[in-house]
């Protein structure tokens, strides 16, 4: 099977496709022979990952050797996460449960779930508003395990909106207002698996999660798979466009819409947070957009996609002032490619949250090396992208205000 990072969208558009060895000689020949013309941009991608990702493990110290263990932890005392590095699965909880620990007041760890490897799906919910009618604003990241800059990201919010709490005014607002629900790692089975074997391309760019294999025919030879691509599992169009049947493929749906336990435990969550969500974002990378509702095909919009619009308009002229980064924004179909079984299609449309967005983060669509970002862009891209983040929370907040505002009016 062929990989493909950036999936073919419309005529005279350029995709990626990650090829391995055994294949190389089979596709080149097939492009030659089709009259296409093609590029290698990175022409070994494991040595790419160990320069990028693997840190040294061995540093000096007193002329001796010492090594880091997985578990130390990494966090200052008062729960501070070096940021710009990648962190396994265990540490961000570790980190997690610290902040909890330390502010309690308004910092709650909790699970939504379980995956197939039986890891709990945390995250952490930043409000000093405990009453059931506080208003909700949905942060996740991490669904694609090969994605570690958008699990990067969200821990960068994390720490923002913690350690901004009672110095820094608008953070202030917000954590009194609202309830902001962060999950940095919706897919930690397949996060740690991408961590196994960072060496392994194939293990490394792994995107699925981490469900049992299944087996089917093809040209009379058996093929088994593993995993299934949890942006395609929700119900929303379920297995239509942008998606597969099979199970070896990178973006296959699944036997029925939430049929794996990382999905439906968003989409309990979701629902039994009944109508109090009013901004639902889910962190991706890699291409540089902003994408709203319908994604399924072109033209297809919701009631109120001038409101969407208009914010996301706001959030990518916003987020570009820091750094000059240029992001585009419209549906998926417009701007990317059709693709159905998305969360936050769900969301908007079986959820009825309000403002729903899906961000695919730096690097550009028209780079190559998305999924291995270079970790000194990893900060920058937390801090644009959370000022971006922010035009969304502050239409919320007015929102609410004004919402309150007629409340109390009505009750005067």
């Amino acid at each position: 099977m062929l990989d493909f990072w950036r999936a073919p969208s419309s005529v005279n558009n350029s995709v990626d496709v990650m090829v391995y060895p055994e294949m190389k000689e089979n596709f080149t020949n097939w492009l030659r022979d089709a009259a296409l013309h093609y590029e290698v941009v990175i022409k070994d991608l494991a040595e790419l990952i160990v320069k990028r990702e693997i840190p040294r493990r061995f540093g000096r110290r007193n002329g001796l050797f010492t090594e880091r263990r997985l578990k130390d932890d990494r966090s200052s005392s008062s729960g501070i996460l070096p940021m710009g590095e990648y962190y396994s699965y265990d540490e961000i909880v570790e980190w997690m449960r610290k902040l909890q620990r330390l502010h309690l007041r308004y910092v709650r760890l909790i699970s939504i779930g379980t995956t197939h490897e039986r890891r709990n799906i945390y995250g952490l919910i930043i409000g000093a508003k405990r009453s059931s009618d506080a208003r909700i604003v949905w942060i996740d990241a991490g669904i694609h395990a090969r994605e570690w800059a958008s699990v990067h990201t969200a821990l960068y919010f994390i720490q923002q909106f913690v350690s901004g709490y009672e110095k820094d005014a608008k953070i202030t607002e917000y954590v009194n207002m609202l309830n902001i629900y962060i999950f940095p790692c919706l897919n930690p089975d397949g996060y740690e698996y991408t961590r196994s074997d960072q060496r392994n391309p194939a293990v490394r760019m792994w995107r699925k999660n981490m469900s049992p294999e299944k087996c089917y025919m093809k040209n009379g030879k058996k093929r088994c798979c593993k995993g299934v691509d949890l942006n395609r599992n929700f119900a929303f169009r379920f297995a239509e466009i942008g998606s597969s049947s099979s199970p070896c493929s990178e973006i296959h749906h699944g036997d029925n819409a939430f049929s794996e336990p990382e999905s439906r435990a968003v989409r309990d969550a979701v629902i039994s947070l009944s109508n109090r969500i009013d901004a639902f974002i889910t962190l991706h990378t890699y291409s540089q957009l902003w994408i709203y509702p319908f994604s399924h095909r072109k033209y297809a919009y919701s009631a109120d996609v001038n409101d969407l619009k208009a914010v996301a308009k706001k959030a990518v002229e916003s987020l570009e002032k820091l750094y000059g980064t240029q992001y585009r924004y419209g549906t998926g179909a417009e701007i990317i490619y059709p693709y159905a079984g998305g969360s936050a299609d769900w969301a908007k449309e079986s959820a009825r949250v309000k403002y729903s967005y899906t961000i695919e983060l730096r690097p550009s669509y028209f780079e190559w090396n998305g999924f291995v970002l270079d970790k000194r862009q990893l900060v920058p891209t937390g801090r644009e992208t959370l000022e971006g983040v922010k035009v969304v929370i502050d239409k919320v907040v007015e929102e609410e205000k004004r919402r309150r505002g007629n409340l109390y009016r009505l009750s005067s």
